[in-house]
């Protein structure tokens, strides 16, 4: 920890002791949590400026680094991908919001090349931002507007274009109402595992916000994560040849059974769901390609 303080010291002020006595963070408190991801890309990932503006998602690292590293798996048993040299691999992130988190994690493990999408122009330009000030990045992360919010492919992917694969973190709820209850139950399984003798840490219990902020596009959107993957699935179809492997993260666990239908139906020549495991959590994504 002590490492990440130096990498970022905004950190510091913001540390707390866990039951077992280490230093960790609230992961209830918007600010920790982004000041310890900060601290992340510094010290692992080479980094040397990233910020978000206030009010855009800030995902924890870890978890999106385990998605990052299920894709570098999934294309290693790809009948095609699998020779391909992981610095050759052309990659899209469908709605990378204002973080770009899966082009720094993918390119710093893997020296992976990437299209960085959004519907929005100001996370696009935060995300400029970043690239702009970290060289790395310069000649290996292209950003690009969708400005047709009904389509994800079109527009996008350019004629005679190839990506060895896509990604996507989508929103997950089917409204800001659904939004706001998913974060207090969160919320709730945080305080029950915070150290209850601490007396310099507000409770969480009866938190009325976002734990993690995030645009209504991040967060939410009509039909849910359900109805967004499966217009990803059909929409994929168009640009099957242009695409080596699709994925996208699955937040809920019971859209599972309804998307593989989809994906059966849709004629994929493969599809399967991956697992990740994380302490007691464990997330998922899914792969097909025709």
């Amino acid at each position: 920890m002590q490492a990440l303080v130096k990498a970022s010291p905004a950190l510091k002020p913001l540390l707390i002791k866990s039951k077992h006595g280490r230093d960790s963070i609230n992961f209830s408190d918007e600010r920790a949590v982004k000041a310890l991801n900060k601290a992340l890309l510094i010290n692992h990932y080479g980094l040397t400026y990233w910020d978000i503006p206030k009010g855009h998602l800030c995902p924890p690292i870890p978890g999106r680094v385990d998605y990052i590293l299920g894709i570098h798996d999934a294309i290693n048993k790809h009948p095609v991908l699998s020779n391909v040299k992981d610095s050759d691999v052309k990659a899209l992130d469908i709605g990378t919001g204002a973080n770009l988190i899966y082009p720094i994690t993918g390119h710093g493990l893997f020296e992976w090349q990437w299209v960085a999408s959004d519907i929005d122009q100001q996370s696009l330009n935060n995300c400029q931002k970043i690239v702009d000030n970290n060289s790395q990045l310069h000649d290996r992360v292209e950003l690009r507007l969708q400005s047709n919010r009904d389509h994800m492919f079109k527009g996008i992917v350019e004629k005679g274009e190839y990506f060895h694969f896509t990604c996507c973190n989508p929103p997950f709820h089917k409204s800001a109402e659904e939004a706001m209850a998913g974060s207090i139950r969160k919320n709730k399984n945080l305080a029950r595992n915070k150290n209850k003798r601490m007396s310099n840490v507000k409770s969480v219990q009866s938190t009325k916000h976002l734990n993690f902020e995030g645009k209504s596009n991040e967060l939410w959107c009509e039909g849910g994560e359900l109805a967004f993957v499966n217009k990803m699935i059909t929409e994929s179809r168009t640009v099957s040849e242009q695409v080596g492997l699709f994925t996208c993260l699955i937040s809920k666990k019971d859209n599972i059974p309804a998307l593989m239908a989809s994906l059966k139906a849709s004629k994929a020549r493969e599809f399967n769901v991956h697992e990740m495991e994380q302490g007691n959590k464990v997330s998922r994504f899914i792969s097909w390609y025709f």
